[in-house]
């Protein structure tokens, strides 16, 4: 769905947030994102201890193996001996990196959706013709007929596949049941385009087969013919429906805001699949009903005269589009107003440009930032741990550990951490949607998490977890692990009275 078209004449179903609001709720979701991973990152330290005690025990199974596997599975059962030897540090420790990269995990789960969102496709290119300087765009309808024109004229490679099936006209109209009460239970935002746009050109907004269940889509098709049947006959989302007091079959009489003396004699006809959520407040007129209001008005404003809002296209690749944008964007063949033409995900870009300084600043300071602090984390532990055990390093020395042997089990005690830390957060962080989606769709529950119907997180965060937690492991005692190696046998028990 197009971001924002529900903003008409002045009412609006959600509020224009500043940067500052924006930045105070992404703080909030912050602190609250952080206290949940807090609550997983303790419920999980049995898991975390249980896994060292089962890597412990296959360690000792492999003492009797004839060198070198028996030597190394002894020399890294210290391992596991150190983190035993203080639980209280060590949980702390692996609390902290569950937390931290539990919250890089997320944030770059929330940079990659956006990415995906407004990034540029290859092929089925859908673009968006607006007017070029007005804000809300109001174009006439000879626009829709004068682009048609422009499409046949294109290289037959660089012309839509069907041109009717992949065009789509959007007029905004905006209404309300009671002129003498505007209220949101009768206020009726709606899209007025072609019922065979819903077919063909919506299926790629989230009415699509792969988006609901065979029932509901067979349902979603009988109220599109429906809808053909009649001009008035309308599809309003179900919580729409059940804001405004109504249900399928209902006539309701309403009155245009911004269009004076246009009325509108509507039928219910059918409604949206409750699984689509995106849609349930939404609602679809015929464009010729809206067409036919208009010119039987009494009265015209310079607003009447333009009631286009959008069109869409859908060309067959990048090169396609291009193409048609050069001829639109010329100001001959659209003047008056001049147009534009841009790729959908261009335009959504634009709507989430006000976000493009957080997105920045997550991507770009605070999760770089979150890696030093990991480090530190642990650089600090394993110091720690290193200056109360250096009579027991200097001990090692004396019974001939090597300083490389040494340092191999401060950086593998690191790295154990980092890497259970890193794997139980990151599984998770991307299991937690998939969990959210599935009690959604078990209880019929239907919720946006910020604007987005469906979150997920990308695989791909269950490599890097562990990646991140073997580096910060790495990093972190590295320093430690060097001063380590550096325990002097002589200096150490030269200070033992």
């Amino acid at each position: 769905m197009f971001p924002g078209f529900e903003q008409i004449d002045g009412v609006s179903s959600s509020p224009d947030l500043s940067l500052v609001q924006t930045a105070l709720y992404a703080s909030g979701i912050f602190a609250l994102l952080m206290m949940v991973l807090t609550f997983f990152a303790v419920l999980s330290l049995p898991i975390f201890f249980g896994t060292v005690f089962a890597l412990e025990a296959l360690l000792k199974l492999a003492n009797n193996v004839p060198d070198p596997v028996g030597k190394l599975s002894k020399i890294f059962g210290l391992v596991f001996r150190s983190l035993r030897r203080n639980v209280v540090r060590t949980s702390l420790t692996y609390v902290a990196l569950f937390v931290l990269t539990g919250m890089l995990s997320t944030i770059y789960s929330g940079v990659d959706l956006i990415d995906k969102i407004t990034q540029e496709k290859e092929d089925n290119v859908q673009v968006i013709m607006t007017e070029r300087f007005g804000a809300p765009s109001m174009m006439p309808r000879s626009y829709a007929n004068r682009l048609k024109g422009i499409l046949k004229e294109l290289p037959p490679e660089a012309q839509p596949r069907n041109i009717d099936d992949d065009f789509m006209v959007w007029s905004f109209v905006g209404a309300t049941l009671d002129l003498n009460k505007r209220t949101q239970e009768n206020a009726l935002f709606m899209l007025a385009l072609e019922p065979d746009a819903i077919r063909t050109m919506l299926s790629y907004q989230g009415l699509s087969k792969d988006d609901m269940s065979e029932e509901a889509y067979a349902e979603l098709m009988q109220s599109i013919d429906a809808m053909k049947k009649d001009k008035r006959n309308v599809i309003i989302g179900p919580e729409r429906l059940e804001l405004m007091g109504k249900q399928v079959g209902d006539s309701v009489k309403a009155y245009a805001l911004g269009y004076k003396d246009v009325t509108y004699d509507f039928k219910i006809v059918g409604s949206f699949p409750a699984e689509v959520s995106r849609w349930s407040k939404s609602a679809l007129m015929r464009l010729d009903y809206f067409n036919d209001t208009l010119d039987g008005a009494k009265t015209f404003s310079g607003a009447e005269v333009r009631p286009v809002n959008l069109i869409w296209v859908r060309m067959p690749n990048k090169a396609a589009y291009e193409a048609l944008a050069t001829v639109v964007n010329e100001p001959k063949s659209f003047s008056a107003p001049q147009a534009k033409m841009e790729t959908a995900s261009a335009a959504i870009g634009s709507f989430l440009e006000g976000l493009k300084s957080i997105v920045f600043a997550f991507k770009y300071i605070i999760m770089p930032a979150i890696a030093v602090i990991m480090c530190l984390v642990v650089g600090i532990t394993i110091t720690i741990g290193v200056r109360e055990r250096r009579s027991e390093m200097a001990v090692m020395k004396v019974l001939g550990f090597l300083p490389w042997q040494v340092m191999g089990i401060i950086i593998a005690e690191a790295v154990l951490i980092g890497v259970m830390g890193g794997l139980l957060s990151t599984w998770l962080v991307y299991f937690a949607p998939k969990s959210i989606e599935a009690f959604k769709a078990f209880t019929g529950l239907k919720f946006k998490i910020l604007f987005f119907d469906k979150i997920s997180a990308p695989i791909l965060i269950t490599v890097y977890g562990p990646l991140l937690g073997t580096f910060v492991g790495l990093i972190g005692s590295a320093l430690p692990a060097i001063s380590s190696r550096k325990v002097k046998v002589s200096e150490v028990f030269a200070q033992v009275t």
